[in-house]
């Protein structure tokens, strides 16, 4: 079916799944899912898979979570993601798929560290109202999602840092993640060709878990405690990274 065998996808679903989770419940959670995807299709042609779906899975991070963003919050990240974005797409139209593989494995891995200095610190961070930090931010995020779509974790440990609360950390995460993904997509169809007609067909077939995902997530962010799944979805992190790199 599609090209691709019953394994494949098993692991297509699961990916969904986990997608659809990643925005309404733990961001973050949605690395295994680039290295699921990665595996599958390769690392840049998974990158185009990889922003379709999500771009599908912000609409009901959007539905639950957009009241509570700060669009101020999110515009100030935005013109620095965006020369992130740029970043990425040169440095990836130079690399093969095994150096890109590498290279997303290699982010992956660095932003499943942030969440795990995330977790073990006993202090609060706190992020300096500083314009140029905002600006490092930015960029960081744009690359990292224009490469990887690994981009949660660095947004997890900047909107930590400012204090915001759960609702208006989701908020306005759904909201940035909806605009840079809108944005990446020029990038993806005309100078990476990575999206195309055929690669859209595998995010229809992925759109019923990515919705099962995402009430999943609903369900969870309001009633279970994230420690133990944290450290879970770290630890598949690592290694599902580990596996694109080797």
């Amino acid at each position: 079916m599609f090209g691709l065998t019953n394994i494949q996808l098993l692991l297509l679903a699961a990916a969904a799944v986990i997608i659809g989770f990643g925005k309404t419940g733990i961001t973050g959670a949605t690395l295994p899912a680039v290295a699921i995807v990665a595996y599958i299709f390769g690392g840049k042609l998974s990158s185009g898979v990889m922003l379709t779906a999500l771009i599908f899975a912000d609409i009901p991070a959007l539905y639950h979570y957009r009241k509570h963003g700060k669009l101020k919050d999110v515009l100030r990240l935005l013109p620095p993601a965006v020369a992130g974005i740029i970043l990425g797409t040169v440095i990836g139209s130079y690399l093969n798929d095994t150096y890109f593989k590498f290279l997303m494995g290699l982010i992956v891995i660095a932003c499943a560290a942030l969440l795990l200095y995330r977790e073990a610190s006993k202090k609060e961070l706190q992020v300096p109202q500083n314009r140029w930090l905002h600006i490092l931010v930015g960029i960081m995020a744009g690359f990292s999602t224009m490469v990887g779509n690994a981009a949660g974790p660095v947004m997890s440990v900047y909107l930590l840092s400012l204090s915001y609360d759960r609702q208006r950390f989701l908020g306005t995460a759904a909201w940035f993640f909806f605009f840079v993904n809108l944005i990446k997509v020029p990038f993806h169809v005309f100078i990476w060709e990575t999206i195309s007609w055929e690669t859209v067909r595998y995010t229809f077939l992925m759109i019923p878990f990515i919705l099962l995902g995402a009430m999943i997530g609903v369900f969870f962010i309001k009633r279970i405690n994230e420690q133990v799944f944290k450290k879970l979805v770290i630890a598949a992190t690592i290694v599902a990274a580990l596996r694109l790199m080797i």
